[in-house]
């Protein structure tokens, strides 16, 4: 009697996340588990407590993701499912994914001080409404209490607005969890001696997120704190000129159905308060 062995998948990393892959490199054979599966992106809670998402090729939706050469077929990965680490790849029921000869893209915003490009961008662009919750009388609130904190570098201003705003909506990253990941990016580039003059602020954001809103919200906002970003957020707050400024708010806004240009708010508060 022949016994026929399941062909195992085999899936590529081509890029991943400097934070990622020494995460990676450090994790034990038991890696963790499979949080959660979406059309587009796979998310693994791993032994740390900490997310890694993996999705399909293209620039790093998240500072904690892996680019893939493809997804895997639909249905190979469920919630729940065990994830290994065997030297460098991971191992899952009929799939495994290898990261050797992966690109290690680094993640990190760095500072710098003309902002002129992102402005004249955000400034004439006509950004989508976005989602509903970033428009409702807490929001508008949160924001105006944010905002100002920024612009009086008022420490409780800015905490009271962030707080508020945390785990704000609906759906994988909360709109308002977004806005503050778009405002945080611009006080990393423009202001970095904001958040260094008071880590109180950093210590009780990351405190609210931890508890307050999703798993993929409360990743995204602890690594914005660090001053890590989506791709797209990064080649949008570094952009040299307007022109470049321009092309990256187009790829932004298409990010999610309205995490983009949530985010692209969020950059425009933080610009605005800073400017005033």
């Amino acid at each position: 009697m022949i016994t026929r062995v399941a062909e195992r998948d085999f899936v590529h990393v081509r890029r991943l996340g400097v934070g990622v892959a020494r995460r990676l490199e450090a994790a034990p054979r038991a890696l963790g588990r499979v949080h959660s599966v979406f059309a587009r992106a796979v998310n693994v809670l791993c032994h740390d407590g900490r997310l890694v998402t993996l999705h399909g090729p293209g620039p790093l939706a998240a500072p904690f993701a892996a680019g893939l050469d493809r997804l895997p077929r639909l249905g190979a990965l469920v919630p729940g499912m065990s994830v290994e680490r065997a030297g460098e790849r991971l191992v899952l029921d009929g799939l495994t994914l290898d990261w050797r000869g992966a690109e290690v893209v680094d993640t990190a915003l760095a500072a710098a001080g003309d902002e002129s490009a992102l402005a004249a961008a955000l400034r004439e662009a006509s950004l989508p409404a976005g989602a509903a919750a970033l428009r409702s009388p807490v929001a508008l609130d949160a924001r105006r209490r944010l905002a100002a904190g920024l612009r009086h570098g008022d420490p409780r201003g800015v905490v009271d607005g962030a707080l508020r705003l945390i785990g704000l909506g609906e759906g994988l990253t909360p709109a308002g969890d977004d806005c503050l990941v778009g405002m945080l990016a611009v006080v990393h580039r423009f202001r970095p001696d904001a958040l260094a003059r008071h880590p109180d602020v950093a210590r009780a954001v990351a405190a609210a997120a931890r508890e307050g809103t999703t798993a993929v919200g409360r990743e995204f906002l602890l690594h914005a704190l660090a001053g890590s970003f989506s791709e797209a957020v990064i080649a949008l707050a570094s952009a040299g000129t307007e022109g470049a400024a321009r092309e990256a708010l187009a790829d932004l806004l298409t990010m999610g159905a309205t995490s983009g240009a949530d985010t692209a708010v969020g950059m425009r508060l933080g610009l605005e308060a800073i400017a005033a």
